[in-house]
């Protein structure tokens, strides 16, 4: 448990520091990133594609010191599995790929009732791969999250970001343009009222992923898991 004024330790090469945060803001919150030799966290999540022919990875590389706000919501659901199980419900080529609504019924409601401020802008322009959590007004985002896709338009990716809760907070790893976000069903196009694709408001339903889901569009990819690479191992054992 923190609070202001909390005196943080670290260790470097041996040697202990101590840093103490600057005063808080004006919602009472303190902020403080240590810069290391890291670029970021790295979140992999196990998906299906082509409609759940195959399994494929998208590696996610999180920014805290692009929007740490973002960042603390997102690999907090990340720690608690939030996201095992959500289905790719917006997948719209050349725009951009969304999901996030949780499987769980009881889980997703709970969730979407916690709303996060949003991040103060750090003029980060968006790019193909870029990563933001979705929302609907000002300080309204909580779960979901979209993808900018390969081969959006200069014009569309000028408009990225023009709303506040807009903000990159991750990037996918790698190339994108060969990245398995390329492989994310998209036959169903986007949602209403712009195509006929999947409601998100009917997948917030009880039934959403018991009934609405795999009736109305069987075809849809999903996310089996995601979690903090550096967190399972993965990173020594791929050394070995």
């Amino acid at each position: 448990e923190t609070f202001l004024g909390h005196e943080f330790s670290y260790e470097v090469d041996g040697k202990h520091h101590f840093v103490t945060p600057p005063p808080g803001n004006v919602n009472g919150e303190q902020f403080i990133m240590l810069a290391g030799e890291t670029n970021g966290f790295r979140v992999r999540c196990e998906i299906t594609v082509n409609s759940q022919q195959y399994m494929d990875y998208l590696d996610i590389l999180v920014k805290p010191y692009w929007a740490p706000r973002a960042t603390a919501r997102f690999l907090g659901l990340v720690r608690s599995k939030y996201y095992d199980g959500v289905a790719f419900n917006r997948v719209v080529p050349n725009f951009l790929t969304q999901f996030g609504i949780g499987k769980d019924y009881f889980v997703r409601t709970k969730e979407r009732e916690l709303t996060i401020w949003d991040d103060f802008p750090k003029d980060i322009k968006f790019e193909p791969g870029y990563i933001s959590f979705a929302g609907s007004g000002h300080d309204s985002r909580t779960t979901e999250l979209f993808v900018v896709m390969p081969g959006t338009s200069p014009e569309q990716l000028v408009k990225f970001g023009e709303n506040s809760w807009e903000t990159p907070f991750a990037v996918i790893d790698g190339d994108v343009d060969k990245s398995a976000l390329n492989k994310i069903y998209s036959g169903y196009g986007d949602m209403p009222p712009f195509a006929k694709g999947p409601d998100s408001t009917k997948i917030y339903d009880v039934d959403g992923y018991t009934t609405y889901l795999p009736k109305n569009f069987p075809k849809l990819d999903y996310v089996d898991r995601c979690y903090v690479v550096e967190e399972v191992g993965l990173e020594e054992e791929s050394e070995l």
